[in-house]
């Protein structure tokens, strides 16, 4: 647990990691978001799948993020 903690707030510039983490997780969760929208416009496959692979990603990093957070709170 302490060392989960450790990585959670480990000092990156003015911020813990734990915060740039929540950051890329939004974005992910954006790009995701915005790869459906592009791919009913442009009636294409290759960013549905684009799409699958980024939903994953924003679901690895956001579980990591929320495990991280908890974790430094208990």
């Amino acid at each position: 647990m302490e060392t989960l903690r450790r990585i959670a707030f480990y000092p990156l510039g003015p911020f813990p990691f734990l915060f740039y983490l929540g950051i890329v997780s939004y974005v992910l969760l954006l790009g995701t978001g915005a790869s459906m929208a592009v791919a009913k416009r442009i009636r294409r496959r290759k960013p549905v799948k684009l799409h699958h692979v980024l939903a994953y990603l924003t679901l690895a990093l956001a579980t990591l993020h929320g495990l991280l957070a908890i974790v430094g709170y208990i």
